[in-house]
């Protein structure tokens, strides 16, 4: 028989081979709890190199803040007053020309605003002479009503004895004249 279709040797071979991958087993488990540990332990390291990291660039990103900070508000001052200086420049230029145009302008304006002051004088002076002859007119009107007023009352106290004279004249008139066509036709 050969000693591969020994029980006793297959046995021996799956003890052998059963050992085998108890110490593989045995061997991957403390392989396994090492990478672990050592996972862990890169981990952490890492978290620390991290926070390290982190640290250190805050801290450089306020030295650079730092020593940026004020190149910046220089450059800002520089540029503002160079865009100051070159505003005051044109102001001036703007001021001159201007001037340099009311000059030339200045006879132009000047008769137009003494035509539109000719015109506003008429105007007002005529209005002026409307107003005044309005007041006018009351005041006449008034001092005509005060001055008749005692006619009037005079005239209507005196009224009732006129028309009995008016009434009484025409009567008289109308009998001379029946008299009188009377004595012509007789």
């Amino acid at each position: 028989m050969s000693d591969s279709k020994n029980p006793e040797f297959e046995r021996e071979q799956a003890r052998e081979g059963y050992q085998t991958v108890a110490e593989i087993r045995q061997r991957l488990d403390i392989l396994v709890e090492h990478v672990e540990s050592r996972k862990e332990a890169l981990e952490e390291e890492i978290q620390e190199h991290l926070h390290e990291s982190l640290a250190n660039a805050r801290d450089s990103m306020e030295r650079i803040q730092e020593n940026i900070e004020p190149k910046v508000e220089k450059a800002i001052r520089t540029k503002m007053e160079e865009i100051d200086r070159k505003m005051a420049r044109l102001n001036d230029e703007g001021l001159e020309v201007v001037r340099q145009e009311l000059v030339k302008a200045t006879p132009e304006i000047t008769k137009k605003i003494l035509e539109d002051l000719d015109k506003l004088v008429a105007e007002n002076t005529r209005f002026a002479k409307m107003e005044i002859l309005n007041e006018v007119k009351l005041e006449l009107t008034k001092s005509i009503q005060l001055s008749i007023e005692p006619v009037n009352t005079k005239l209507e106290k005196s009224l009732p004895t006129l028309k009995n004279l008016a009434v009484t004249a025409l009567t008289l008139a109308g009998l001379a004249l029946l008299g009188m066509i009377w004595l012509q036709v007789r």
